[in-house]
């Protein structure tokens, strides 16, 4: 029998320097956008782990980087040949167990709690919904039933992520729903933004 209990899914990688954060190396050194990256996947482990959602870590290359040993969450490896083919073998494999399964990126800091919890009252009504970024990708995408190609023809790493998967739900008359605009910290043009947006947080 299915779970009830809605399944978030953190998309992250094993924090090795040079391997994480790669654009924001030339601009900070591996070793300081390792920081970043670590910063901000603490932070949002730290929003969801005192929710009620069941929550898992789908890392890439390894699951076995001491790094997760801090966190009692469960570890699973993402397998496919690109983007699309891992998230959608993540998405069916937790559909599996849960009735709805949610999946976030690490890297965008108006995922929380709350932003949570509104995307799982929106999949309520929905086939699938969508957490939109302002670089034109999404940094978050429920789904409550397996729904097959729907990452195909996608462009990932481009702007138009976002309003091709639409075409793709589109095409298959299936009923989605759009979040707030939110945003990621992926280039060094978004590092004083996130800078003032964490002063701001620890200031409140």
């Amino acid at each position: 029998m299915k779970n009830a209990e809605p399944l978030i899914q953190i998309f992250c990688k094993a924090p090795v320097p040079g391997e994480v954060k790669t654009r924001l190396v030339p601009k900070l050194g591996e070793q300081a956008a390792l920081d970043l990256y670590l910063e901000m996947l603490q932070r949002l482990l730290s929003a969801l782990m005192g929710t009620s959602f069941a929550l898992e870590l789908w890392i890439t290359p390894t699951t076995g980087h001491t790094f997760f040993e801090e966190y009692p969450v469960a570890r699973r490896q993402q397998s496919g040949t690109d983007l699309g083919a891992r998230m959608s073998n993540a998405l069916n494999d937790g559909l599996t167990r849960h009735h709805k399964v949610l999946l976030v990126g690490t890297d965008l800091p108006l995922i929380d709690a709350s932003y949570i919890n509104l995307a799982v009252e929106c999949l309520g009504k929905n086939d699938a919904v969508l957490g939109p970024a302002e670089d034109g990708g999404y940094g978050l995408i429920g789904v409550s039933e397996n729904l097959p190609g729907i990452f195909s023809n996608i462009d990932w790493g481009t702007d138009q992520v976002l309003s091709q998967t639409c075409i793709q739900l589109n095409q298959r008359q299936l009923i989605y729903g759009m979040l707030p605009l939110i945003w990621d910290v992926d280039r060094p043009g978004d590092l004083p933004r996130y800078r003032d947006w964490l002063n701001k947080t620890r200031v409140n």
